[in-house]
């Protein structure tokens, strides 16, 4: 490859930050394009330059493509929001303006939602696009634009989709449950499991990013108009992943729950249609007192939230065919989320970012 620079966009969030992280200590010129007010400290210390704009609006747009001059690649990883759909579209048109203007393919980072509750398991990037939720709807309708740029405006493209993401730096999903089982831990109260549930696949971010960097040293150009699954090696039913989570954050079980798909399909139906305030606002505003509380009042990040996107990812078989990745030679540095887990919980703790388990009180019949 001539050249060796990136621009990422969405710098600041879960995979963007990744993408800096892994491009730069493979010694690319790192361009790392966030919003004006987002947190893009990862990819600062990671050496990457960090600029800012709106890709949403026509000056942000020029001046990514500005940014984007001299890139090898152009990275996409920003994403507005699952409601924001018109956002995302317009932001993934900035990126592949850019991507045309600098003659660098786009590198699309997506979501294995897309194919919202797959036919065909283990599901290929072939499978029926039929997303069932806001987020595999918002994901779904930026490839089509991608696509459709591709075939008007010569755009050279290449689509990752991520299974379930995890990782550091992460509010939702994971790391939300992540902190509901540690503040269990902490305050003594074990936690119910499902007895197996669907069989659920997950993804490191750093692993995400690993494959980006994979699909760039074999040539994105080469690659174009590809889609390629990225997911680890050990798909895992729900009660296996949910101990996992339990075990990464000290907490204990105390007992499963009898799981039945029906009735779950029709609770989840309920959850996600439900208003905010009768729900998960109350959920989340006990969340974050908690949260408060486990810190003495002084927490060191905003509360992770629950949403219900995570029950969705929840709630049916989801397990993925990677062998396109593979066969460019992908592996996994975490294959199995019940490793990925512990070392998340592990690292945070150190970072002094997950409550620590309250100390034992003191035996005072003992004095």
């Amino acid at each position: 490859m001539d050249r060796n620079r990136i621009l990422v966009t969405g710098a600041g969030g879960l995979i963007g930050s990744h993408l800096c992280e892994a491009f730069a200590a493979a010694g690319w010129e790192v361009c790392a394009l966030d919003r004006e007010g987002a947190d893009c400290a990862e990819a600062r210390a990671a050496g990457a330059a960090v600029v800012h704009a709106d890709l949403e609006r026509p000056e942000g747009a020029l001046f990514a493509a500005g940014q984007a001059r001299g890139a090898a690649l152009v990275a996409h990883a920003a994403f507005p929001g699952n409601g924001e759909v018109e956002a995302a579209l317009a932001s993934v048109r900035a990126a592949a303006a850019a991507a045309v203007s600098a003659q660098a393919p786009l590198l699309l980072l997506s979501s294995c939602a897309v194919y919202g509750r797959p036919r065909n398991l283990p599901c290929d990037e072939g499978e029926l696009k039929a997303p069932v939720d806001a987020h595999g709807e918002a994901r779904w309708a930026v490839e089509r634009e991608a696509f459709l740029l591709r075939r008007t405006r010569g755009l050279r493209l290449v689509v990752l989709r991520a299974a379930l993401t995890y990782g550091p730096r992460q509010r939702r999903g994971l790391a939300a449950a992540l902190v509901v089982a540690a503040l269990a831990a902490r305050a003594g109260r074990g936690v119910w499991l499902p007895r197996r549930g669907p069989v659920v696949h997950l993804v490191h971010a750093a692993d995400v990013a690993q494959a980006a960097l994979l699909l760039a040293q074999h040539g994105a150009s080469e690659l174009d108009g590809k889609a390629f699954n990225v997911a680890d090696d050990v798909p895992l039913p729900m009660e296996e992943l949910a101990r996992a989570v339990l075990a990464a954050a000290g907490a204990r079980e105390a007992g499963r729950l009898p799981y039945s798909p029906a009735p779950a399909r029709l609770l989840l139906w309920l959850l996600r249609r439900s208003p905010s305030w009768m729900f998960w606002a109350p959920l989340n505003r006990r969340l974050a007192r908690s949260w408060r509380e486990a810190f003495q009042g002084r927490p060191p990040s905003p509360p992770p939230r629950l949403t219900p996107d995570l029950l969705e990812s929840l709630a049916a078989d989801r397990y993925f065919d990677t062998q396109r990745l593979r066969a460019l030679g992908f592996a996994p540095r975490f294959p199995s989320a019940v490793e990925g887990l512990s070392r998340l919980a592990l690292e945070s703790r150190g970072r002094g970012l997950l409550p620590l388990p309250r100390p034992p009180a003191e035996d005072v019949s003992a004095a």
